[in-house]
């Protein structure tokens, strides 16, 4: 798939550091032996003798001078929030809060971590530790869908947003999360953006308070970006097919198909993205976490090795 293969030739040329905490998982250990054989970017691990075995780099989460230095900026970082030299260290028994703080210290330049991590305990120490991007309002998710010749009318690529962390956000989350949208899409995709701003109502043909917080966050993407080439208040089959946006909203100058779609909630964006997965075959890459200040991205507990490269592969792009 082409922009997987342009992907990749982007992290090898990029070559950054990208942690993967969990080594004592067999995945994790094919996908750092594959990542390296191919030169897409130089893998740490924590555990020192699989490291070793693979010719790789380690971090040591049990080095007592490590902790010990790790624990004084986490110190630093959280002491407003109550937290001592002492609870540092405690709190640096979890390895996730390690690995977010070798990030932190610039140790290494991205993690990817969640293959037998909760997500909720990645995402909070992400948050806590590596912090929102500065000129960021929020942290959210999106999926590149990846689509082969035989399902590819609409385009072969994809971004699905927001489909795996604000539930219910309201117009400005939304505007946010378009806005984040677009910004990764021009790094990833070879296209310009197209967004729609998907609802269950085009040009407002529906009077609801739904409705509403979707046009609203439209209008504030376009007074942040007023350059930029979205649809608002628009349902999937008019984002997607010119025929239908002319009968639904004939004054529009959209030219459809959209290539990002931004979900009103996260009922629609969990559910939509993975109704297109199984029934298309395509390939679902994420969810990649944008808005924080360092490269975080969250596994699935029933991720495969190819999704684990494939992450590490966005990863490297996110790296500066």
């Amino acid at each position: 798939m082409a922009l997987l293969d342009d992907l990749t030739s982007k992290a090898k040329s990029k070559y950054p550091r990208i942690l993967l905490p969990e080594s004592t998982d067999s995945r994790i250990i094919a996908a750092a032996k594959s990542i390296k054989d191919q030169k897409i970017a130089q893998i740490v691990l924590f555990d020192e003798e699989s490291a070793s075995s693979l010719g790789l780099e380690s971090i040591n989460p049990k080095n007592e001078d490590l902790k010990a230095q790790y624990a004084q900026t986490l110190f630093e970082l959280r002491k407003h929030k109550g937290v001592t030299v002492e609870s540092a260290l405690e709190m640096l028994s979890n390895k996730s809060v390690f690995a977010m703080m070798a990030l932190q210290r610039g140790d290494v330049d991205g993690v990817v971590t969640g293959a037998i991590t909760p997500s909720q305990e990645v995402l909070s120490n992400a948050l806590r530790i590596v912090g929102v991007a500065e000129g960021s309002k929020l942290v959210s998710s999106l999926f590149l869908m990846v689509f082969d010749d035989n399902h590819s009318m609409y385009g072969g690529n994809l971004i699905f947003s927001d489909c795996a962390m604000n539930i219910n956000p309201n117009s400005e989350e939304l505007a946010e999360i378009a806005k984040s949208a677009y910004e990764t899409a021009q790094s990833f995709l070879t296209q310009s953006p197209k967004l729609a701003m998907l609802s269950f109502s085009t040009n407002q043909s529906a009077k609801h308070a739904e409705v509403d917080k979707v046009r609203e966050a439209t209008e504030l993407l376009r007074s942040s970006l007023p350059d930029i080439n979205v649809i608002g208040n628009v349902q999937l089959d008019a984002a997607l097919d010119p025929d239908v946006l002319k009968i639904k909203d004939s004054d529009s100058s959209f030219l459809p198909p959209a290539n990002v779609f931004i979900f009103p909630n996260l009922d629609a964006g969990n559910i939509g993205y993975k109704l297109v997965q199984r029934f298309s075959g395509a390939r679902a890459i994420g969810p990649i976490l944008q808005g924080l200040s360092k490269p975080v991205n969250d596994l699935s507990r029933g991720c495969s090795v190819d999704e684990i490269i494939n992450t590490v592969v966005v990863t490297a792009n996110q790296c500066k």
